[in-house]
């Protein structure tokens, strides 16, 4: 008799928890599913959802335990989603105005490209060992009616700037404003190319410059404004430099 009685149990269990796997089962398939479409988090639980969390879909199937599948708040916030969005479309918009501040300058540019020379770039290799500096660039452009902007390896400059003492072959100072635009150029190769690095770290082109570059007209490269913390370490970056070399302005 009892030989008989566990014969007939075990059936019984096997189909418990057939039935418990197939409600498990499921919602692992709900929650599969919503990860693909939707990209955010997704959890199979047997109690309770976790905070944050919330009933995707329930599974209870008798006789097996039940099994839901709990999905991430954040799908009831599309303001969120609004905002990050709107970012987005404000760095795209930033990126493509930069591109027409950067044709401007190239095809006004004045007298020939210069390269750094092989003197200096053997003094800056000792700072600067992660990037190609013998790539980086100096242009002159009519369009800029003053100062420098870094689109990454290329530095545009102004007629006014005397880039010439930058680049004099053997110097004994090197210039601190040279620096900092290869400081400039260096973070940009470090960190993933130019789209990355302006769609990251430009903040804004005022009004007044677009007005000067529609009307294709001067206009002045220092009201380019770039995030805080890249311009303050683009400048620790030259200082830290001077502090080991003679500098000059």
């Amino acid at each position: 008799m009892i030989i008989i009685g566990l014969a007939v149990s075990l059936p019984a269990a096997a189909d418990r928890h057939k039935e418990s796997r197939s409600n498990r089962q499921k919602a692992v398939t709900v929650c599969n599913d919503y990860r693909v479409k939707n990209r955010l988090p997704c959890f199979v639980s047997r109690n309770r959802c976790p905070l944050g969390f919330e009933v995707l879909e329930r599974f209870n199937q008798a006789p097996g335990a039940e099994y839901m599948a709990c999905r991430d708040l954040r799908h009831e916030r599309p303001a969120t989603l609004q905002q990050k969005s709107a970012v987005n479309d404000k760095r795209q918009r930033l990126l493509q105005q930069f591109d027409q501040l950067v044709e401007r300058a190239v095809e006004t540019q004045l007298g020939e490209t210069v390269n750094i020379p092989e003197s200096t770039l053997n003094k800056l290799s000792t700072f600067f060992s992660q990037i190609s500096l013998e790539k980086i660039t100096i242009h002159r452009s009519r369009a800029i009616s003053k100062g420098c902007f870094n689109d990454c390896q290329k530095i545009y400059c102004s007629a006014d700037e005397p880039i010439e003492s930058w680049v004099e072959a053997d110097a004994k100072r090197i210039s601190t404003k040279l620096l900092i635009q290869v400081a400039h150029a260096e973070r940009c190769e470090i960190q993933g190319g130019r789209e990355r690095y302006i769609t990251n770290w430009l903040r804004d082109l005022p009004a007044s410059l677009l007005d000067e570059l529609k009307q294709e007209s001067h206009y002045d490269a220092t009201k380019i404004r770039y995030a805080k913390y890249i311009e303050a370490h683009a400048r620790n970056r030259a200082k830290s430099v001077c502090r080991r070399m003679l500098c000059s302005e």
